[in-house]
């Protein structure tokens, strides 16, 4: 393949209509690193810039004059966005060796902490009567509300279980509401769901796809990869508790039959009913049961795709694209394909070799590709907050 510094184009719009564009920075980096995650979609870029002083000032905020502070920032291949969401931080610095600009950028899931949502503001829906309801109802009107950057909400799905009586009256941020208050009440099938914004700003609610395969690589192509199962968070029985009332626990017995009995509690939003605290205790139990991998491994070699459809490993040998290691986002699954014997005849997310991924940062400079597997859900309320904090203070 050739060289990635050069097949990646950055520029800079004055906002994301396009309308104006104020720096075409392709070619001119000397640092390059961008990540993607979930929730979220687009995370945060990084990048370096040599420049002389006078054109780095331009970024600034300076003598009345915005400085380019959440102008839109693109990264593409060709036609295909790699990359998009709007600057935030902007450090002119300089040394022996660089002067110039370095930024940060972040996607546009950041605009889910830009305004506040309260269901009782006018024009709202009171979730608490008048339903059904459901979870992807409520997404839709929050991003249409208080999420103007964000495009539409044609692709946030509608899910089943009815959540009417759930008390969204604490006024909030949207991310907050989505990652603390809604992610975790899952489905009437106790699956899990997340929240992306994609090219073009467009949001997405999706289920988690444990079926199907984007992407495969082989143990020659890693180049640093651990395999840790952690049982330190393993819970065999959850019990919900809806604001301060404590619904039905519910317990693994497989697990509990090999494991040691550990509980644990999930705190969910008052007002939903015990049908939807029950969905949100049931996906806790299915994802904590058992000891998961949490290990990340850094991806220096070759990902493919396939050429052909099959139905066997054995089949897809030798049947494989090569792409960009930028193309793998997360919500994606790859498949280490040699890592244990290839006798699985359709895609399981087994957490040894086939991973649904939570979060990817990819260095344009190496060409290595550092991803996260999805972890399960017994360490969620820490992960998700840290995710969700695009926009952390420093």
């Amino acid at each position: 393949m050739s060289n990635p510094h050069s097949d990646l184009s950055i520029r800079i719009w004055n906002n994301y209509s396009k309308g104006q564009l104020h720096a075409d920075l392709t070619g001119r980096f000397n640092s390059l690193v961008f990540s993607t995650a979930l929730h979220g979609g687009f995370k945060e870029c990084r990048v370096d810039v040599p420049m002389k002083l006078s054109e780095a000032w331009l970024y600034l905020n300076r003598e009345n004059l915005p400085g380019r502070h959440f102008y839109h920032m693109e990264i593409s291949e060709e036609n295909r966005t790699v990359w998009e969401g709007r600057l935030s931080d902007i450090e002119v610095r300089g040394n022996s060796s660089f002067v110039g600009v370095s930024l940060t950028a972040f996607g546009y899931w950041s605009s889910c902490r830009d305004q506040y949502y309260d269901a009782d503001d006018s024009g709202n829906t009171d979730w608490k009567i008048s339903g059904p309801h459901n979870v992807g109802k409520i997404i839709r009107e929050i991003i249409t509300k208080e999420c103007p950057s964000i495009n539409g909400t044609v692709d946030i799905d509608l899910t089943s279980r009815d959540v009417v009586g759930i008390d969204l009256t604490a006024r909030d941020y949207p991310m907050d509401i989505i990652i603390d208050k809604l992610a975790p009440l899952s489905d009437s099938d106790a699956s899990i769901w997340y929240f992306a914004v994609w090219d073009n700003r467009k949001p997405y609610w999706k289920k988690r796809d444990g079926t199907s395969l984007y992407w495969y690589t082989h143990m020659s192509e890693i180049r640093e990869f651990h395999l840790l199962q952690e049982a330190k968070h393993l819970r065999n029985y959850i019990l919900p508790v809806v604001g301060t009332t404590e619904g039905t626990g519910s317990s693994d017995a497989e697990s509990q039959k090999d494991y040691p009995v550990r509980e644990a509690k999930i705190s969910l939003p008052t007002g939903i009913a015990s049908t939807a605290a029950n969905d949100a205790r049931d996906l806790a139990l299915s994802e904590r049961k058992f000891p998961r991998q949490d290990e990340s491994f850094i991806l220096s070699g070759h990902v493919y795709t396939p050429l052909v459809s099959y139905t066997t490993a054995s089949q897809a040998k030798g049947a494989m694209n090569e792409r960009p290691k930028w193309w793998v986002r997360a919500g994606q699954t790859i498949r280490i394909q040699d890592f244990l014997p290839a006798s699985i005849s359709v895609p399981k997310l087994d957490d040894l070799r086939t991973f649904h991924i939570l979060e990817t940062e990819y260095n344009a400079l190496t060409d290595e590709l550092t991803i996260q597997p999805d972890r399960p859900a017994n360490r969620l309320d820490i992960l998700l907050t840290r995710l969700g904090q695009l926009e952390r203070d420093r």
